[in-house]
């Protein structure tokens, strides 16, 4: 059986933070990217980090088509970028 104070542990520990205008989001707090899922704000920086590096050795070996996929059809990377510059603060 699960106690109520661990319930509200995990409550608390759930909780998604919502981007400010004019305040920077911790880059431990958790954030909802729409239509993904919920990740800390450094997990989503080093995803489009990791997309963009895959993006361009997908250019480097000559392959446009992957390079394309990658960048327009997934949608993902339009996502991440969308929700980081939310939470920066501007």
């Amino acid at each position: 059986m699960i106690s109520l104070k661990s319930l509200m542990k995990s409550v608390k520990e759930a909780k998604i933070t919502s981007p400010q205008k004019g305040v920077e989001t911790p880059l431990d707090a958790k954030i909802q990217i729409s239509g993904y899922g919920v990740m800390t704000r450094s997990q989503l920086q080093k995803s489009i980090v990791r997309t963009l590096h895959e993006v361009s050795q997908y250019v480097k070996k000559g392959n446009f088509k992957n390079a394309h996929s990658s960048l327009y059809k997934r949608g993902v990377l339009k996502a991440f970028l969308e929700t980081e510059l939310k939470h920066t603060g501007e």
